[in-house]
């Protein structure tokens, strides 16, 4: 099979036997893959650092005829993710995306804009350090992208207008309630403020929002609903977003 040359982002890496890696990419060109890196993990590995997770790379990879797996070839590093890693916090929220973008995005399904929004959120924690706005803008984006995104104005069970006052949610949620649709499980709240803050994603890139300051209030009570709506249309529970929860 002709060899193909792609960008990707790395998302996470298996053991596979004694020397190899079976590693997950997000590519530009093909969206989600799986290849096998032949001999990533001995000592002297042809492919160095450039299958550290999250790194941005451009790969040369085989695909085998009637097989699921791609055999790579080679890998040279882009631009490297490791360094801000060293930040635990940062560390998690990087983890954090990588996840979501593996339970989310379908194997070999082409994604552009994805593509570019993981590639901005990673570079914005790595150029700012701050990771709440990123975040906030990673979880927007993929819930509009895939069609998952709420009605932040109205409740999701009556479809009564919010105005000034809050919605509320709980664990599972899928949207927002008003006070009077309420039950005993949504004990958690977002602010007409924090609502307006979410909006602004539409309209302004993530460099936009960084360059605003200080943090406006509302942003992690919005990031917090938003990443239970992801959560809760996630096959399987997020494993990052508890450590997520417990560091932010």
């Amino acid at each position: 099979m002709p060899l193909r040359e792609t960008e990707a982002i790395v998302l996470r890496t298996y053991r596979l036997g004694e020397a190899d890696k079976i590693v997950s990419v997000f590519t530009r060109q093909w969206g989600r893959l799986r290849a096998v890196a032949t001999g990533a993990r001995r000592t002297k590995s042809r492919y160095g650092s450039a299958l550290e997770p999250l790194s941005y790379v451009k790969l040369w990879l085989f695909e085998r005829e009637n097989r699921d797996l791609l055999r790579m070839n080679s890998a040279e590093v882009l631009e490297s993710f490791f360094d801000m890693q060293k930040e635990y916090r940062v560390q998690v929220a990087a983890q954090y995306v990588a996840e979501v973008a593996e339970r989310y995005f379908s194997e070999r399904e082409v994604n552009e804009r994805a593509f570019r929004l993981l590639l901005a959120v990673l570079r914005a924690f790595k150029r700012s350090g701050e990771v709440n706005r990123p975040l906030l803008y990673f979880d927007f984006w993929l819930l509009r992208l895939e069609g998952f995104l709420p009605d932040l104005e109205h409740c999701a069970n009556c479809g009564q207008a919010f105005g000034d006052e809050p919605g509320y949610y709980g664990q599972g949620a899928e949207g927002l309630v008003c006070a009077r649709c309420r039950s005993g499980g949504a004990t958690q709240s977002v602010t007409a403020q924090a609502r307006r803050f979410v909006q602004t994603a539409r309209h302004a890139t993530l460099d936009q929002w960084l360059a605003q300051q200080p943090v406006p209030p509302g942003c992690r009570e919005a990031r917090l609903f938003l990443e239970e709506v992801i959560d809760s249309h996630a096959e399987k529970r997020l494993v990052t977003r508890s450590m997520l929860n417990d560091e932010l």
